[in-house]
């Protein structure tokens, strides 16, 4: 960095240079711009403002982000302490969303919702549109990697909406590009899992993956053209297309390549090679895995190594070289060992990152006005008396006030369902009652997830949960509890003991103008008594 970069500085106006710099380098080299950061930082002076420290700190965040480096949740706890200083909310929503993304980088889907969910309570009080619908793509993209598509898809609608409001093409660029990845993605978990995937739904993948290319293109977005050209090929290499796939990705890297963003390029030759091994063209793939191989050797830090050496071991033994293959075997076998204990050292620093960003957060609440601590005690009652402290649910008594607002202006078009933990004796019985307690709590959480907008889930007794869904009349109310009830069944309850399996049966029926909680739950219980005659984790209507 120059050393007029490297000065004291007081003012933003003076950083907007070195900005200009650091932006053209984050994606491309964001070690680099991370440097240059660290000295812009370094440089801060006496009167150097909360609100610029705040964004160099985010920024920096974000480029190590890029880096894999788990110290980008120690930039964003700095980031937020200034924010705090600042008062500027636009920069604690964008700490807040970038701490989201941060967490479903590093694979913590839970903090990734939290996170989420406070940059958009947040950022509703500055109705930006552009920033929420971006809040939106990363939600959307942690109910993806949460293989919640569905809902991850809901989600990438009300964003494309949001940018063709307002004629972002790079935005809808991006959440065109996701979308096509979620279809592709659920379409490979339905065949995999057995269940029966739907052909059409990568003709969509592919659709969306096309408009993406071509709105990156307008865009003039190099980086972004890569990526939207590997995902467009990854729809077409599982829907069987394979030399089409090809085709379009050496395309992309004629036109595209050498702009410096190698790790996008790096994807791309490994998707080559491996569709290379599809068309039995063994010896192209061995010699294009293998250049890939050292460049990425070269950059250090290529996340998908491991997955490159696979393909090369299998590109070896198709070219009939065994002792090739076996000898890039071992090395995949040493990289994954070792990117296994490199992953549990990043998981103890961001568990440690976690407990002082909460800390933090902590110690801001303290510091309110005692007005604001009044109404927050005040909050904290009315929660009490209407929430289930098992699971954090709502109970019976919220649901009844509940019911009571709704009836008002949507009496036609809610529908009510009640739903039983399948056999939870057996759970307690078998487990214990703390084990029991567990299941209570994360199946709590579990439906919490599983709801759209408006829709409401309350814990009314034991293990009876009860629903309130909005806008789900006809056959749209089953589609719903559809989703609760497979989500419910796939759930990993082995987290919580061996052998677990946990699933639910549910009773719905359709609210009218005549009903009191009674009646509702008079019929939806008798239909959910029928679901259990009929042999459990099923929907019945009344």
């Amino acid at each position: 960095m120059s050393k007029k970069t490297a000065a004291t500085w007081s003012d933003a106006a003076e950083l907007a240079a070195p900005l200009i710099q650091v932006n053209i380098l984050a994606d491309s080299q964001p070690l680099q711009a991370s440097q240059m950061l660290l000295e812009l930082i370094a440089g801060a002076g006496e009167y150097a403002d909360a609100s610029s420290l705040g964004d160099l700190y985010c920024r920096l965040g974000n480029c190590r982000v890029i880096l894999h480096d788990p110290a980008a949740i120690r930039d964003f706890e700095a980031a937020l302490e200034y924010a705090e200083k600042s008062g500027k909310l636009y920069l604690k929503v964008d700490i807040l969303h970038s701490l989201a993304r941060t967490f479903i980088a590093f694979g913590d889907t839970n903090s990734a919702l939290q996170y989420c969910e406070k940059a958009i309570n947040l950022g509703r009080t500055l109705d930006d549109q552009a920033m929420f619908a971006q809040i939106l793509m990363t939600l959307g993209l942690a109910f993806a990697v949460a293989q919640q598509f569905e809902r991850s898809i809901e989600i990438y609608a009300e964003a494309a909406a949001l940018c063709r409001a307002r004629a972002d093409k790079l935005g809808l660029a991006r959440v065109l590009n996701n979308w096509a990845d979620v279809l592709t993605n659920s379409f490979e978990v339905s065949r995999d899992t057995g269940f029966a995937a739907d052909v059409q739904i990568l003709d969509e993948a592919i659709l969306y993956g096309r408009q993406a290319l071509d709105l990156a293109e307008e865009c003039e977005s190099f980086r972004f053209q890569l990526l939207t050209i590997e995902t467009l090929a990854h729809a077409m290499e599982v829907h069987g297309m394979y030399e089409v796939a090809l085709v379009e990705l050496e395309a992309g890297m004629s036109k595209l390549g050498g702009h410096g963003f190698v790790k996008e390029e790096l994807d791309i030759q490994v998707r080559l090679g491996a569709l290379e091994l599809q068309l039995s063209q063994a010896g192209p793939a061995v010699i294009r895995l293998s250049k890939a191989r050292e460049l990425a050797l070269g950059l250090g830090s290529y996340p998908h190594f491991a997955d490159l050496l696979k393909t090369l071991s299998t590109a070896y033994e198709a070219a009939g070289d065994f002792a090739k293959a076996l000898a890039v075997y071992k090395e995949c076998h040493i990289v994954t060992l070792k990117s296994h204990d490199q992953q549990a050292q990043i998981s103890a620093q961001i568990f440690a990152a976690k407990l002082d960003l909460d800390k933090l957060q902590r110690e801001t609440e303290s510091h309110k006005s005692r007005v604001s601590q009044l109404e927050n005690y005040n909050r904290s009652l009315n929660v009490l008396v209407r929430e289930d402290s098992l699971t954090g649910l709502p109970n019976r008594r919220a649901l009844q006030e509940h019911l009571e607002r709704v009836a008002v202006t949507h009496i036609g078009t809610i529908t009510f369902a009640l739903l039983d933990i399948d056999h939870f004796k057996r759970v307690n019985d078998n487990f214990s009652h703390l084990i029991g307690d567990e299941v209570l709590r994360h199946f709590g959480q579990l439906i919490r997830s599983c709801l759209r907008a408006g829709d409401m889930a309350a814990r009314i007794g034991g293990e009876e949960f009860a629903l309130v869904l909005e806008r789900a009349r006809g056959s749209r109310s089953v589609d719903v509890c559809e989703r609760i009830r497979k989500a419910i069944q796939s759930y990993d309850w082995s987290v919580i003991a061996p052998t677990l399996h946990i699933t639910a049966s549910f009773g719905i029926t359709h609210v009218k103008a005549s009903d009191d909680l009674k009646s509702m739950m008079e019929r939806a219980d008798s239909a959910l008594y029928r679901a259990k005659q009929a042999g459990r984790n099923r929907i019945e209507k009344a």
